[in-house]
């Protein structure tokens, strides 16, 4: 009955149009622009533009068989239509207007859409009245059936300045506009409530929904931003003229967050009927109730195992040799000795953990935003990490021993220096934290974004599971003490492999230099390198002056330590692009969040590379992997390649990682036709991984298009 008032108003609104406006009626329409599968043209509802402010006018679009174009949110692969209308002449606006669309599944995938024929309806507002109208329009659209292919047409359509009135076209775009989703009393539909529920523990829409007749078979289409939501369970009262629609989440929300608060538009359909209408989603009775117990203990397992994987992570290359110290030096020792030694090295990495939570706890409290390895990106971090490292080098080459207070020389026990001592270890467990967690690890970063996004207790219990799984294979020697108690006594092959390991220390501080650069400037990095230069020099003559004259060295070591660690902030930080760290051979074009989805909409696969030149499992991914002749040359030639360079703080990219539940780096991500969503990759690449995301993203190896993994983990740019 509604449907038939529906169709009655349209047919009724169409003859006051030809009543007002007069004439008969001509063709005014663009011409075919004909491609394979697909055709388009303009079309206008009137011959002459008139005094007319806004011209209705469509844009039809005939599809072949099963072949099918998509709504303004297609769901979880396609892409709407893209329009560019310059060249046009008189044209101060144009505003597209879609139908309302069907739900297409395949392969469990819900996309929305049309097949066979539709008309978009356009309401084109003219600059001047009474003056023609010419319109070319550049369209980009995603056509897909078995396969996806992206069509490009140029069409035009010129309205003059004669009298508006209606053109042959004009039934067909008041059929096309009362398709279009309307509001309640034209469609007499109505959404009562939109609510954020429990599904089995994880957060889902409900949404309470009436009609003035029995529903037939309705359906809902939930608009979200960064949320994907699947498809609805319909429950219906004894008279069906009031349903409740549960919808549960395709993918799952960035750790922590909630769907309570999100604006959110909502499109219902029964039949010929349609409502859209906008809401804010609350909480409902049945809400998600917090559910901390299985939820935090699998996180915290997951924090165990990502703190584990981060000992083989790229990241821990510049603390390996402290840690390689660290073990040959317990050799020979009693088993007592050595569980203490290593003990001790673990809670230096579990205290500096947990001082890392409370410095995010801290900082997340003033209101600044938190990530991790958020330290690397403060120069003055920076070179107080050099400073060390280069005192740490000097030590382990001989060229000094500091000895300890008495009463800690006496606690600890200390033997030939700080290394060897209780206090020693749990010193070099804290330094070898600090230098080893400026990059993700497999696992490390889902721990992380629940901890981030948690309460201050969440993140403290998350961070002492990270520092514990760091800490295991130290714990591991400390119960079997035997392991370590095995290893040859130290003797003069300890002290040439200290010099040996000093090395790399030394190599360390090189590397750490070289970011600072990147991070302020040449003039600082220079600044800093001479200040540490002066340190080693005052370290390897100390040894070599009288007795009398000792003493001043190790303050004036202190005055340029605190000198290189003030430095960066009183000199200007040089602001500008930045060439990549390592020259790898790919073409790299600067990151943009907004440019992506008109990439992919004409057809191109788009990866994203968020670096930095701290991350050292960022530079490892790139040479080995991303460098390597195959993926390079995908990534050259039939890819457009974004570097997002986070060796600064960059907000929005701050901001791109959250919208992916992550907060650190490594992070790699493939979007194209059939993923415009992006095909997120794991922290550590393999060229089969970036293979695989490539040809995903693309469809060349998908039999159809919603077959590739529109989204994984991830939610469109």
């Amino acid at each position: 009955m509604e449907g038939t008032k529906m169709k009655k108003g349209a047919l009724a609104a169409l003859a006051l149009l030809s009543l007002v406006l007069g004439g008969p009626a001509q063709a005014s329409s663009g011409a075919w622009a004909k491609s394979e599968h697909v055709s388009a043209r303009l079309v206008s509802a009137v011959e002459g533009t008139g005094d007319l402010a806004t011209v209705p006018a469509g844009l039809e679009i005939a599809l072949e068989g099963d072949w099918k174009t998509y709504w303004r949110s297609p769901g979880e692969a396609g892409l709407p239509p893209a329009l560019d209308w310059k060249g046009s002449q008189n044209l101060a606006s144009a505003t597209l207007l879609y139908p309302a669309p069907h739900r297409i599944t395949v392969l469990g995938i819900d996309t929305f859409g049309y097949k066979h024929d539709v008309v978009f309806p356009l309401d084109l507002k003219v600059a001047d009245k009474g003056k023609p109208l010419d319109l070319r329009l550049s369209l980009d659209m995603l056509v897909c059936a078995e396969q996806c292919i992206p069509k490009h047409f140029d069409l035009a359509l010129d309205v003059p300045s004669g009298a508006p009135t209606p053109d042959a076209d004009a039934q067909l775009l008041a059929k096309a506009r009362a398709e279009v989703p309307g509001d309640s009393r034209t469609s007499g539909l109505a959404i009562a409530a939109a609510e954020e529920v429990s599904d089995k523990g994880k957060p889902a829409l409900e949404v309470k929904a009436t009609s003035d007749q029995p529903f037939g078979q309705p359906d809902l289409i939930p608009e979200i931003a960064d949320v994907t939501l699947g498809a609805p369970r319909v429950a219906f009262s004894a008279d069906r003229r009031a349903a409740t629609f549960d919808l549960p989440l395709a993918r799952p929300l960035p750790v922590g967050a909630r769907l309570t608060g999100r604006p959110i538009t909502l499109t219902l359909t029964d039949g010929p009927r349609a409502l859209e209408q906008k809401a804010e989603i609350t909480q409902g009775a049945s809400a998600l109730e917090e559910e901390p117990g299985p939820s935090l203990s699998a996180m915290l397992a997951i924090a165990l195992l990502g703190g584990l994987i981060l000992n083989l992570m790229p990241c821990v290359l510049p603390v390996l040799s402290l840690k390689f110290i660290s073990v040959v030096s317990q050799g020979g020792r009693a088993p007592a000795a050595v569980r203490a030694g290593f003990l001790a090295t673990a809670a230096g990495i579990i205290g500096s953990f947990l001082a890392i939570a409370g410095a995010l706890i801290a900082v997340k409290a003033a209101g600044h935003s938190v990530n991790w390895g958020l330290q690397f990106q403060m120069p003055a971090f920076i070179a107080a990490m050099a400073v060390l490292v280069t005192v740490f080098a000097c030590n382990l080459a001989g060229l000094f021993e500091v000895p300890l207070p008495r009463f800690v020389a006496s606690a600890a026990s200390s033997r030939t220096g700080p290394d060897e001592s209780l206090a020693g270890h749990f010193v070099t467990g804290v330094f070898a934290t600090l230098l080893a967690t400026p990059c993700s690890a497999p696992f490390l970063g889902t721990a992380v974004g629940f901890a981030l996004a948690g309460s201050p207790g969440v993140m403290l219990g998350i961070f002492l599971a990270l520092g514990v799984g760091l800490a295991l294979p130290y714990l591991a020697v400390a119960a079997v003490p035997r392991l370590a108690a095995a290893l040859p006594r130290p003797g003069k092959w300890m002290q040439r492999l200290r010099q040996l390991m000093a090395l790399p220390l030394a190599a360390t501080a090189v590397w750490l230099v070289t970011i600072l650069v990147a991070q302020v400037s040449l003039i600082a990095g220079l600044s800093l390198a001479l200040l540490l230069v002066a340190i080693a020099l005052l370290l390897y003559g100390r040894g070599r002056l009288p007795d009398a004259q000792r003493g001043i060295v190790m303050p004036v070591v202190t005055v340029l330590g605190l000198a290189a660690i003030l430095m960066p902030s009183v000199i200007a930080i040089e602001v500008g692009k930045r060439g990549a760290a390592i020259d790898d051979g790919i073409a790299w074009t600067a990151f943009d969040r907004d440019r992506i989805r008109s990439l992919v909409s004409q057809g191109k696969t788009v990866f994203v590379d968020v670096t930095a030149d701290w991350c050292l499992t960022c530079q490892a991914n790139r040479r080995f992997v991303l460098a390597k002749g195959d993926v390079a040359k995908r990534l050259n030639d039939r890819t457009v390649s974004m570097q997002a360079d986070w060796t600064r703080p960059d907000p929005a990219i701050g901001a791109y990682l959250a919208s992916y539940g992550r907060y650190g780096i490594p992070f790699n991500i493939v979007y194209g036709p059939a993923a415009p969503g992006g095909v997120v990759l794991p922290e550590l690449l393999t060229v089969s991984d970036v293979d695989a995301a490539l040809d995903k993203a693309s469809g060349t190896r998908a039999s159809a298009a919603e077959r590739t993994f529109a989204s994984t983990e991830a939610t469109r740019p």
